[in-house]
Formats: structure tokens, C-alpha cells, sequence
């Protein structure tokens, strides 16, 4: 094995073993979240605890988009299907139409029946959605949109270029990864491994914003007719919320 790769299995080994103490100590210190009167939040939370790299942020998905009580919701990368486990839980409770784009088939990852999975590039399914809209009588104007997919800089803005004309006007924007770095926090404290993606998402939003951002540090700011909010932990989350004004 190379070196580096025996670095690798050092950190993961480090990791774990510094992740099974904080569990420890969490659980003597009985640090739980207080009980939520929500049903749906609480599952959210059961499953958050698994620990995953996006795990500190599935309940954010939920209550930011339960605010906007949407009619469509659109979530750009689905891999192994948990901010759509999210966002099935949030179309459900508003009677709304969750699209699922990912270039992989993950076309069996719900049953929700107001479900609809498309196996394709989302760029190029962006330019045909009013179409397809028409055709599968979904609501042509997107009132929640995630994006999670390449984490790449050129093709976070052209998804920005290519589904922002299709945002309604009280539309909230959620992109993941915009804090990957070698190693990452959750918000419980325990540690995953990330990797660098050159603040490709990240860069992307202060291209198209106009503004910078310090992707290890919270931000909240305006611009561009959005309010802008910024979690680094967890590969980080930022939110895009019209403004009255746009």
C-alpha cells in the first residue's frame, strides 16, 4: 500500500476513535435536542443522528422549505436519497410535486405518488422543464430548489444560469457543499471526511452574487434580490431566500 494510502487509513482510524468519544461523552452529558411537537421533525432527527455529510442539515431542508409551503419542489443530485427522504416528508405534508433529477437511476429510492424521477444531466433537463411540466401536469414555477450535485464551479453556474428562471416569485435556493475541505464538522462535533473541490459551489454563488463568502465562518447578507444565509458546518449549507423587493 502507498503511503498515502496508509495516511488515509491513519486519519480514518483517527476519526472513528475521535467520533466514538464525543458519542460517549454526548450521551453521558445527556445532550439531546429537546423534544420536537413536530412528527415529521422528529424522524428527521432520528435519522440525522446516523451521521452523514449531510446529516446536520436535513432538518434545515425541511423547515426552510416548510415556510414557503410549496406547490413544486425540485432537487438537483439524489445519490442515496436522503435529502429526498427529506423533501418527500415536506411534499407530502404541503401536497406538493417533488421532481428528482440525477444523471444515475435512483428511480426506486420513494413511493410518494406525487413523485417524479428523471434520469438525466439537470442542466439539460433545466431547458426542456416547462415542457415536461406541461406533460406531467406539474406546476411549471419552483418554490423550493437543492441543488447537491457535482460540487464543480463551471457547473454550479450554469445550473444557477439554467433553473433560476424557472424560481417562483417567494422561491428559497439551497445549495450543499459550499464548506468542503479535507475534514468536516457536524453539528453534533463528530468529524467525516470530505475532499476539496476547489470551493467550486461556493465560488460559484459569490460569482453570480457579486459578494464574498467565508465559507468556514456563518454569513448573513443581501444581495442580488436575495437574503443570503450561510451554516459552514456539515459541508456547509446556503440559503437563498427572495427578498420582498425582487
Amino acid at each position: 500500500m502507498s503511503i498515502r494510502g496508509e495516511a488515509d487509513k491513519t486519519v480514518d482510524r483517527g476519526i472513528r476513535a475521535y467520533n466514538a468519544v464525543v458519542r460517549v461523552l454526548r450521551r453521558a452529558l445527556r445532550m439531546r435536542l429537546p423534544h420536537a411537537a413536530d412528527a415529521d421533525i422528529e424522524d428527521i432527527r432520528a435519522k440525522a443522528a446516523v451521521g452523514s455529510d449531510i446529516s446536520s442539515h436535513l432538518e434545515p431542508l425541511f423547515v426552510e422549505g416548510l415556510k414557503r409551503h410549496p406547490r413544486v419542489i425540485v432537487e438537483l443530485g439524489v445519490r442515496g436519497g436522503e435529502s429526498t427522504w427529506v423533501f418527500e416528508r415536506l411534499a407530502r405534508r404541503c401536497g406538493a410535486d417533488l421532481v428528482s433529477v440525477d444523471i444515475v437511476d435512483c428511480g426506486k429510492l420513494s413511493q410518494y405518488a406525487r413523485w417524479h424521477f428523471v434520469q438525466e444531466d439537470d442542466v439539460a433537463f433545466a431547458g426542456r422543464f416547462p415542457r415536461w411540466c406541461r406533460e406531467a401536469g406539474v406546476e411549471p414555477s419552483i418554490d423550493v430548489l437543492f441543488v447537491d450535485t457535482s460540487h464543480k464551479y463551471n457547473h454550479t453556474l450554469a445550473e444557477i444560469n439554467a433553473w433560476f428562471p424557472h424560481l417562483s416569485a417567494r422561491a428559497v435556493v439551497m445549495f450543499h457543499d459550499t464548506n468542503i475541505g479535507t475534514i468536516f464538522r457536524r453539528r453534533d462535533w463528530t468529524l467525516g471526511r470530505g475532499w476539496d473541490n476547489d470551493r467550486g459551489v461556493v465560488r460559484a454563488l459569490e460569482t453570480v452574487l457579486g459578494i464574498s463568502i467565508a465559507e468556514g465562518r456563518s454569513y448573513e447578507g443581501d444581495a442580488g434580490g436575495w437574503h443570503i444565509t450561510h451554516d459552514p458546518v456539515c459541508n456547509g449549507l446556503t440559503v437563498l431566500r427572495r427578498t420582498p423587493t425582487s
